[in-house]
């Protein structure tokens, strides 16, 4: 059954609500709001909007673009029309939490209960200020193309709430999350493969997101191959199998009982191929690299 989606209510919802679920800093002036466009990084806010006929306008006079709340997400999240539309459409109602920084859809009772459970809206370039000043904290300022802002919904207790994380997607088509509050997966948890490498001379093997992260900041361009497993319980028959076609595997698992176990595992099993080791006395890669430890890459 096709659902009709009423376009024109669309460009009537609250601007405190759609700006947050872009991740756009805003403030009030007046009878407009001036919002920060940190789609293109910069530092003084361009963007005016007002309402006008009961539907809001926007003017980015930063490259002279603007329209209605379609026109926005289209561009600051680069989507196409219709899915710029179904995103709208997720976020229509909502009500700003401001303390959590979320958003509260209103009843449901005409629209049918909700079940409860987590869809992702979208999956984006990281633009969120908050997503980008969690990586600074964790000593990450080099963003891979692999990581990606999710924007997801959590609905619960027929009510659904907006949020933003850092993601990778993993091998089963699901994305590991992570912000400053949350760590969790969206679908089956899996091992990411990530690949720049044709010749398969390097791979490097992490347990966590972060970790990865860290390889990347301290490898930046140079060729290389990354897994991150996202859990020990990932390294499965298949892992092996990909990390045996490698000349050269450096490990830099958790110092940890689950991270020294995988690590006995792919030494034992994996005899043709030389394997390294980055030695750090921190609980993981990315916290020796936050406490300034000296990792070896």
């Amino acid at each position: 059954m096709r659902i009709m989606i009423d376009t024109e209510k669309l460009k009537t919802i609250e601007a405190e609500t759609v700006l947050n679920a872009l991740g756009l800093p805003y403030k009030k002036t007046g009878d407009r709001l001036m919002a920060l466009a940190s789609y293109r990084n910069e530092n003084t806010a361009s963007i005016s909007i007002q309402k006008r006929n009961g539907k809001w306008l926007w003017k980015d006079f930063g490259n002279g673009k603007g329209g209605s709340w379609i026109d926005l997400v289209m561009y600051a999240l680069s989507l196409n029309y219709i899915d710029a539309i179904k995103f709208l459409n997720n976020i229509e109602n909502a009500e700003i939490d401001n303390d959590k920084k979320n958003f509260s859809f209103g009843s449901q009772k005409e629209k049918g209960l909700k079940p409860n459970g987590i869809e992702i809206i979208a999956v984006t370039e990281i633009k969120d200020f908050e997503l980008i000043a969690y990586l600074h904290s964790r000593a990450i300022h080099f963003i891979p193309n692999w990581l990606k802002q999710v924007n997801y919904s959590v609905t619960k207790n027929n009510k659904t709430y907006l949020n933003s994380a850092i993601g990778i997607q993993n091998s089963s088509g699901g994305y590991a999350l992570r912000n400053k509050k949350i760590k969790m997966n969206i679908g089956k948890s899996a091992y990411s493969l990530f690949s720049k490498d044709i010749k398969k001379d390097l791979v490097f093997i992490v347990e966590g997101m972060f970790d990865g992260l860290t390889v990347s900041e301290k490898m930046k361009d140079r060729l290389y191959d990354l897994i991150i497993l996202n859990s020990v319980k990932n390294l499965n028959g298949f892992v092996l199998e990909i990390l045996s076609n490698y000349k050269n595997i450096i490990l830099a698992l958790d110092n940890d009982e689950g991270g020294k176990e995988a690590e006995n595992r792919i030494i034992s099993q994996i005899k043709s191929v030389p394997i390294y080791k980055l030695n750090f006395k921190a609980k993981d890669l990315n916290e020796a690299f936050v406490l300034k430890e000296n990792i070896g890459v």
